[in-house]
């Protein structure tokens, strides 16, 4: 009857641990896969993530954006708000964030990518073209996108 007893006891265990593992499992899937709404400052990134969701990869942001940074404005000012264009990084236990900013000119013209949303399972990124002339933002197009793994 001991033995018995005790092979009950360790089956009960052991599937109190397999039913343990796969709610942690679940919680931090259902989590991480939506993402949170992220910690944002900037008035750009909080208007581009209400208007679009994680699902909307390659999506046109143009219209959004251009609330924001419209045609004839001051080139420094417009890289100043997309310089403040940031999110706070999560700090999630199980995985690193990857974070990604970058600014390339070519001439006249400016595209920037900013982190705007990032899962465990992929990145949502705001990428933005300007074209200044005479110190003026004379074009704009930005999109949503995203990478996943």
């Amino acid at each position: 009857m001991g033995l018995q007893h005790a092979m009950i006891s360790k089956g009960r265990l052991l599937a109190g641990g397999v039913i343990l593992f796969a709610l942690v499992c679940l919680v931090s899937t259902v989590d991480f896969s939506r993402g949170r709404v992220p910690e944002t400052n900037s008035p750009l990134v909080g208007d581009v993530l209400a208007a679009t969701t994680a699902r909307e990869c390659g999506r046109d942001a143009t219209e959004v954006v251009a609330r924001h940074l419209p045609a004839g404005m001051e080139q420094a000012a417009a890289e100043a708000i997309l310089n403040a264009a940031t999110i706070v990084a999560p700090r999630p236990w199980f995985w690193t964030p990857a974070m990604e900013t970058s600014t390339i000119w070519t001439g006249d013209t400016l595209e920037a990518l900013r982190t705007i949303k990032t899962t465990a399972f992929g990145t949502n990124l705001l990428r933005v073209h300007m074209t200044f002339g005479d110190g003026k933002l004379r074009r704009l197009a930005a999109e949503v996108v995203c990478r996943f793994g």
